[in-house]
């Protein structure tokens, strides 16, 4: 029999499908109204409201009275649309500060274009004053302005140099009083209206509508940047203690990691505006504590950096243990002199100064009684139960049961300081710190360190009693105490640097005390010089690390002959000429880089694309199809690299498109009515805004909104006047919204082109070679950080800090970190017929430079510690040949890599055995000074412990090289090579 499937009653499907469209509908209404209530959604709303009011100086006829009779009153939307409201009040400040200078430039260029065209015409060589228009005011003075965008890297003046291109065009090209010999002074004052309304609107709705204060983002960033550090740093310690990475790609650790990047990224920024807004209140003294809380965010960001990559070294460890391969492991190893030197030393383990912990009782209890002894494990190895890798995990749960309580403990008490700190609170919403939490983390940390000197001392103590009979059983003990001491002490340092957020906290309580009270506008008098301030930035300057910058040269390499002047007299002209082939040298300098020859084929490039506005038989052509917005589009899509040019080149496209488009809807909608225009524009703002700020699309926004001003607001402007002005675009005594919007896209479009061309064609500049060249730079920078060999400046200033990477170092190091990653953004927009962009093989390469960089600054919280006795600098001194070999052997492999990516050549020459030789016998030297040490101490002792971790972490950096080498490899050859050594 067949079944036929039950069917549902109408009566019963008709209200299923109610609910699911109402289910739906609400959930979009919630959706909506969380937008809307957002920030985002109020940046939104807020750049619409800007945007309809700069409309109204073209539908108001008062106000477009204002301006004159002269065309181009859209150009104050225009304005609202590149200095949107969507921003602090510091960030407008700047804004402010950046349209002045804008604007003065250009009524400097215009107005002395003006003056020399009258000089010359007046002379009857009116010819040759344009050509010197031509080749200074607009070569010179648009390169300028390139230059300057790529020079500041700066969004506001970007749009500042854009707004100063946008009047010298009109007035350059359009206005005609330079093409005449005369001077007009009319469009000049009516762009300064112009740039005054639409700053003006810009600037009401800024302050008045839902205002915000780049301090309290600034202060909400931290708090953000702080939990999330918190956060990441608990996952950290809870996946080393039960070994295991899969804790790193859980939800937890990769939003916070995703969080602290995005709120790390804007500290900078939000800094200077926050600078802006207190020097405008009067509250320039709470800004050098601002600076101390940036500057503290950056140091732990790369402490919790160096922890990460302390855990990434102990799983590693683990997985393959390096001290038992070295020469020394052989049959023959005498276990005599180990066994001996291992008794000694646990005679010393009571005085270990290692870490700590916070709840002792806890531990007693583990140790006594819950924690199978060392010993006992060691013993079923000699007996054959468990193979080599279960020793090494054996081991190191053996440490973990006793630090592990300590740790957790410790982290807890981080974690719960991180979120009591009122980090998110302003000056205006002062809410006292909380007096006890300075106490209990300083408690908890003084807890931490006897607790781990006290597990560290049981270990050793038990380790007596263990039958260590090979090499392997005592590399092994080492090694697993090395790597747990390298955590826990990058777990100390990130706990001190948490203590120091709360000393400066504190510091800035009592300093901003009334500050409603005590308000001044001291920088204004800028002829006198703070004291304080400046004692504040000679100590933020003041180096931790004595060595030369990586960009100074040791005195060493100046030499001089000994008596050389009585066989030479030095000329007395010599100085001078020194002079001046410093300055040619500086000069020719200067013209070889990238920024000055990006800007000088802009100029060129637009002083061809202005020529035909200075030619009679071609101006008419240039008026017609509004070559000045076609000169104007060219200015904003000239980018430095290729990509980046096909990149806004392809959005301003489509966006000239989709405005042309939209522009002939609405005029087709509204017509020439102002309240139905203002209405739809006020939609089409709310809608390109959205897709500027919230998706990421700037360019494509900007130039939807740019086109529909040029074809509707003109549209609506030509309306308003006689029939006679502009007969080409009307239809009849109509505007021909159809023509307009041609006109404008022909422009627009052949600025677009002409753009590429020119930075295609013109003296490119690839952002695949930039990106070469910056990762070769890289690769030096960190080979001239191995070489300068901290551990060897111990030794010659045992008191004094010597570290791998000094803040500003590190700085420098992560700037350029930060460009490679733009760069290979914009590298995969760049077309090449020879092969596709390796965005893969870049990101690896990209990445294992970070871990390498990540590794220095994880040996840096190391070499902070006390200064070395005369034991460890005995061993330093004696240590001395074979580290510096190994330490010239990693800089050389950077600098090959270096070459190697550079000159697009397969590294096959490159040679990874003779590091790790030199690593193996730097290790055995340390083995052999142990052999002979009488003293005896422990191996956990500092100086022990500091050179073991610095082997693993050699091993670990040489592990990242040879993941290096395989990319370039696949860049160079497109294969997978395998690596030498």
């Amino acid at each position: 029999m067949t079944s036929f499937p039950s069917q549902v009653p109408e009566y019963k499907v008709l209200p299923n499908v109610v609910a699911r469209i109402i289910e739906h509908l609400t959930d979009r209404w919630l959706q909506t109204r969380q937008f809307i209530t957002s920030e985002e959604g109020i940046g939104v709303l807020k750049c619409g409201l800007a945007y309809l009011l700069g409309s109204l100086a073209t539908f108001i006829p008062v106000v477009a009275a204002l301006l004159g009779p002269q065309e181009g009153k859209h150009i104050v939307a225009t304005i609202t649309v590149y200095f949107h409201p969507a921003r602090s009040k510091g960030s407008m400040y700047k804004a402010l500060i950046c349209a002045t200078l804008a604007f003065l430039y250009a009524a400097f260029i215009s107005l002395t274009s003006m003056y020399i065209t009258i000089y010359f015409h007046q002379r009857r060589m009116i010819e040759l004053g344009h050509a010197l228009v031509l080749i200074i005011f607009v070569g010179l003075g648009f390169g300028f302005l390139a230059w300057t965008k790529q020079r500041m890297s700066d969004p506001l003046v970007n749009v500042a140099c854009s707004l100063a291109s946008l009047a010298l065009i009109v007035v350059l090209t359009k206005e005609g009083a330079i093409q005449r010999g005369s001077v007009s002074l009319a469009k000049v004052s009516q762009v300064l209206k112009m740039l005054l309304m639409g700053i003006g609107a810009t600037m009401t709705v800024s302050f008045l509508v839902f205002p915000v204060s780049a301090q309290k983002k600034l202060r909400s960033n931290l708090a953000v940047a702080t939990r999330s550090m918190a956060i990441m740093q608990s996952t950290i310690t809870e996946a080393f203690l039960r070994r295991t990475q899969h804790d790193f790609q859980g939800f937890d650790y990769t939003g916070a990691s995703t969080r602290l990047k995005k709120a790390h990224g804007e500290l900078d920024k939000l800094l200077y505006e926050t600078k802006l807004e207190q020097y405008v209140a009067g509250w320039e003294r709470a800004h050098c504590h601002e600076e101390k809380l940036v500057q503290w965010a950056h140091g732990i960001v790369h402490t919790t950096g160096a922890l990460h990559s302390s855990a990434l070294l102990a799983f590693e460890t683990l997985k393959r243990p390096k001290f038992a391969d070295h020469p020394l492991a052989g049959p023959n190893a005498n276990a005599s002199t180990a066994t001996r030197n291992e008794q000694q030393s646990a005679t010393f383990a009571a005085d270990v100064p290692i870490l700590q912990a916070v709840d002792l009782g806890m531990l007693e209890t583990n140790a006594s009684g819950n924690v199978q002894p060392v010993s006992g494990q060691l013993d079923r190895v000699s007996d054959g139960l468990v193979p080599e890798g279960s020793l090494v995990t054996e081991l190191f749960d053996s440490f973990v049961d006793r630090l592990g309580p300590s740790m957790r403990s410790l982290t807890l008490t981080l974690m719960n300081i991180s979120a009591e700190i009122p980090l998110g609170l302003s000056l205006d919403n002062r809410v006292a710190m909380s007096p006890g939490s300075a106490a209990t983390l300083t408690q908890a940390i003084e807890e931490y360190r006897e607790a781990q000197k006290e597990a560290f001392g049981r270990l050793y103590r038990e380790k007596c009693d263990m039958s260590i009979d090979t090499f392997e059983k005592e590399a092994y003990f080492k090694e697993v105490a090395a790597i747990c001491a390298h955590f826990s002490y990058s777990l100390l340092k990130y706990g001190e640097q948490l203590g120091e957020l709360l000393t400066i906290l504190t510091d800035f309580q009592v300093a901003t005390a009334g500050y409603h009270r005590k308000k001044s506008w001291s920088w204004i008098k800028f002829w006198r010089r703070d004291p304080s301030r400046s004692q504040y930035l000679a100590r933020s300057n003041a180096r931790l690390d004595p060595r030369p910058s990586l960009t100074e040269i040791a005195p060493g390499y100046h030499t001089e002959l000994p008596g050389a002047s009585s066989f030479e007299r030095p000329s007395r002209l010599q100085p001078f000429r020194d002079t001046i082939s410093r300055h040619i040298w500086r000069t020719l300098s200067f013209v070889r880089k990238d920024e000055t020859i990006f800007a000088s084929k802009v100029g060129v490039g637009a002083a061809l694309f202005a020529l035909p506005s200075f030619l009679s038989f071609t101006r008419p052509i240039y008026l017609y199809w509004k070559g000045e917005w076609g000169l104007v589009s060219y200015m904003l899509v000239c980018s430095m690299t290729i990509g980046a040019s096909n990149t806004t080149g392809y959005a301003r496209f489509l966006g000239t498109c989709i405005g042309a488009l939209c522009s002939i809807l609405v005029w087709s909608i509204a017509g020439s009515n102002a309240f139905g225009l203002a209405l739809l524009g006020f939609v089409m703002a709310i809608c390109t805004f959205y897709v500027s700020l919230l998706k990421g699309q700037g360019p494509l926004g900007r130039f939807i909104m740019l086109t529909y001003n040029l074809s509707v607001l003109y549209a609506f402007s030509l309306s308003q006047s006689s029939a006679d002005e502009d007969p080409d675009e009307r239809s009849g005594n109509n505007p021909d919204i159809t023509k307009i919007t041609l006109h404008r896209v022909a422009a627009v479009l052949s600025g677009c082109i002409w753009g590429i061309i020119v930075t295609r064609g013109v003296w490119p500049i690839r952002a695949r070679k930039k990106l070469k060249n910056t990762l070769k730079l890289v690769w030096l920078r960190l080979g001239r950080i191995w070489e300068s060999d901290p551990l060897a400046r111990r030794i010659t200033n045992p008191g004094g800090a010597a570290l791998y990477m000094t803040p500003e170092d590190r700085r420098k190091m992560q700037s350029l970190l930060s460009d490679l990653e733009s760069l290979r953004v914009a590298a995969r927009y760049e077309i090449e017929l020879n092969a596709p962009f390796p965005d893969t093989a870049y990101g690896k390469i990209i990445q294992h430079t970070q871990s390498i960089v990540d590794d220095l600054h994880a040996l840096d919280l190391q070499l902070q510690g006390i200064p070395p006795s005369e034991q460890q600098l005995s061993l330093l001194r004696y240590t001395s040949p074979e580290r510096q070999n190994l330490a010239g052997q990693i800089s050389h492999l950077l600098g090959a890599i270096a070459s190697s990516i550079a000159y697009a050549c397969p590294p096959t020459h490159v040679d990874l055995s003779k590091a790790k030789h030199s690593r193996d016998r730097f290790l055995a030297t340390i083995f052999m000074y142990r052999s002979g040490d009488e003293t005896s101490s422990s191996a956990l002792e500092e100086t022990y412990s500091l050179l073991y971790t610095y082997v693993l972490v050699i091993d670990q950096i040489i592990g990242k090289m040879a993941g290096i080498l395989v990319n370039v490899s696949r860049l160079s050859t497109g294969l997978e090579e395998g690596v030498v050594g």
